[in-house]
């Protein structure tokens, strides 16, 4: 009786781990085009782009990421971005949003359309289409096709040295930590569109043409740091990224896809890790929120009804008509954008960007002190700096009024005393190699 017993309990636990097996693996339906990582995070290698309507099955969850399996290969997409259950597909909330969109797209597009599309695009058939994309416009552009940034399409980071010092810096890091400071939804702020990923790597190697600072080290570090607040911040799937441009004005861009530039200038004016983190976070801020490029909105929308455009092969050379006029009205959307980048923006959305920085480094464990002692560095300083500032022009809108925002915010959070790092030295030592 007692060994009937226990097969039977064996029995029991055999059929309880198939049905833990079977809930852990369930089947998912790609929302929106996503990119699949080999970990969870936006520093990790790309593997595979899958499209709507791709399904995957799910494995595993890590935070706010999903481990899957799809076409034989296992790795991670972001949980809020790109995934609905099969059986949620008809009645998700999103989709009678999607449809109008879709069919104003597909009208627009002369045709018929494939229904046939593969749910699927491979690293080299994305890397082809930003490469050829970005080195055309900027021909446009400045008349030049040097790559200056597009071989680091998928060759930058190093996750184990990252981890080092994300731990490092917010003591093993985790999102609920981060929600317990202050609780964001990503749902606020639109995915990553790869449309506009792929006109940010054109915008981005215009921009890189005025000439990069070339130490590896000191742009590794000021990645890290973004990294950080992109972890923090509502699009945390962001692959942010940031050069060092080599002038001395008072500058700094963001382009669409998670670059961002900083002139050598603008390093030297700041003096501690938590003024850069304003800096990084204030710029990322105005990435995720998409600031400028909502008036574009009837344009992408009218490039994204053929999704296979992202990874067309450049080198083939005989191409359809609806892919040169999809291209022509992809570089139309690039060119808004870059005006956008590289003028000065609205005032709105420099409250909006500031509003949100600050929240980015509460969470990543920064002070916002940092903010006040960089704004009002450059307010002290204007008259000193006023003939040195470039494009982005810091007193586009009044310093004043951003510092007093930003001073009645703090004193909402109630920050204990002694509140983060400045990492004075850290950052100096880093700095200091700009001269070398």
């Amino acid at each position: 009786m007692r060994r009937k017993y226990i097969l039977f309990s064996l029995f029991i636990l055999f059929i309880t781990g198939i049905t833990a097996f079977v809930k852990q693996t369930k089947t998912l339906t790609i929302k929106n085009t996503v990119d699949m990582r080999n970990g969870p995070g936006s520093y990790y290698e790309l593997m595979l782009r899958l499209h709507s309507g791709a399904e995957v099955s799910e494995i595993d969850k890590e935070q706010q990421w999903l481990k899957i399996k799809a076409k034989e290969k296992e790795g991670w997409i972001p949980q809020r971005a790109a995934y609905v259950e099969r059986d949620e597909k008809k009645t998700s909330p999103n989709q009678d949003e999607v449809t109008p969109d879709a069919q104003a797209t597909f009208e627009e597009l002369e045709g018929e359309e494939d229904s046939t599309q593969d749910p699927y695009a491979s690293p080299a058939q994305v890397a082809a289409a930003v490469k050829g994309f970005a080195t055309d416009f900027t021909s446009s552009k400045t008349g030049k096709k040097e790559s200056a940034i597009l071989d680091d399409f998928n060759d930058f980071f190093e996750p184990d040295e990252y981890h080092k010092f994300r731990n490092f810096r917010l003591q093993h890091w985790s999102w609920q930590k981060a929600q317990d400071r202050f609780e964001i939804d990503p749902d606020e702020v639109p995915e990553l569109n790869p449309l506009q990923e792929q006109a940010g790597w054109g915008i981005a190697n215009v921009i890189a043409q005025q000439g990069l600072v070339n130490n590896r080290e000191l742009q590794q570090y000021l990645t890290h740091i973004a990294l950080v607040l992109a972890e923090n911040s509502h699009r945390y799937e962001t692959p942010v990224r940031v050069y060092v441009l080599d002038t001395n004005e008072i500058s700094g861009y963001a382009s669409p896809n998670g670059m961002i530039f900083v002139s050598k200038g603008a390093l030297q004016l700041m003096q501690s890790e938590t003024e850069f983190a304003f800096f990084v976070a204030h710029e990322l801020a105005h990435i995720v929120h998409n600031h400028g490029i909502k008036e574009s909105n009837r344009r992408e929308t009218k490039i994204k009804a053929d999704e296979r455009f992202e990874e067309l092969d450049r080198e083939l050379g005989d191409r359809e008509q609806k892919y040169e006029e999809t291209e022509e009205n992809l570089t139309q959307l690039a060119n808004e954008m870059y005006e956008y980048t590289i003028k000065d923006r609205l005032e709105e959305y420099e409250f909006s960007a500031d509003y949100w920085g600050i929240i980015y480094m509460y969470r990543a464990g920064y002070n916002p002190t940092g903010a006040l002692n960089l704004l009002k560095r450059i307010r002290s300083n204007q008259g000193d700096f006023e003939d040195r500032i470039g494009h982005a022009k810091w007193e586009g809108t009044s310093l004043r009024d951003r510092i007093i925002r930003i001073n009645s915010q703090m004193n909402g959070f109630n920050l204990p005393q002694n509140f983060g790092h400045d990492y004075r030295s850290t950052f100096q030592q880093k700095i200091n190699t700009l001269d070398n």
